[in-house]
């Protein structure tokens, strides 16, 4: 388990290797974002005479900028009644996928992709965590960044930081990183609004 400074959020990974060497660099971005933005979370609520879960969840996945997080991912959605939203897509050898609670009070979103480290024409990391974080423009956000073998780089954590700090004006307010032999590096950060 990997803990934060705020004892209401803790981190629990589970790892597993193989002598497997990948082709290339790939990371794994889990992100969890709570207190959603309500006119954005909208998006997220079926309508009245929306036919069923697949047409709905077309529908909120255009509506609310999904498909742009990568427009050239194969989207399968759908769309739960009377809210909420779960999406896989894949594009070539990246994949995301996105759960959302959009109540307000309670609202959560989580994104995961799996990418390349360097950009192989899909857009780096931070570009895709400003489209994903843009869909949702939570309050508070916990990202959890697995390199694995040797490829953790301090460069990309920095990255994350700076695109929540410019995006959203939030502050990491913690950063943990645990290396797991054999299996790679998880960074854990947290951020919350900065104090006025």
């Amino acid at each position: 388990m990997t803990p934060s400074n705020n004892p209401s959020r803790a981190w629990h990974v589970f790892t597993a290797s193989a002598d497997v060497e990948p082709e290339k660099s790939v990371v794994v971005v889990e992100v969890c974002m709570t207190e959603l933005d309500r006119v954005n979370a909208r998006s997220f609520f079926r309508r009245k005479g929306d036919e069923n879960s697949d047409s709905a969840g077309k529908e909120m996945t255009r509506l609310s900028g999904v498909d742009m997080i990568n427009a050239n991912a194969f989207i399968c959605d759908f769309a739960f009644d009377p809210c909420g939203y779960s999406m896989n897509g894949v594009d070539g050898d990246r994949y995301s996928t996105i759960h959302v609670t959009p109540e307000d009070g309670f609202s959560y979103a989580s994104f995961e992709c799996g990418l390349s480290l360097y950009d192989d024409g899909h857009g780096d990391i931070s570009e895709v965590l400003t489209r994903a974080i843009d869909v949702f423009r939570p309050d508070c956000v916990s990202v959890a960044t697995t390199y694995g073998g040797e490829d953790y780089n301090h460069e990309v954590t920095k990255r994350v930081e700076r695109v929540l700090a410019k995006k959203l004006g939030l502050k990491c307010r913690s950063r943990l990183m645990d290396e797991f032999p054999g299996s790679g590096t998880v960074v854990f950060q947290s951020f919350t609004p900065r104090r006025k």
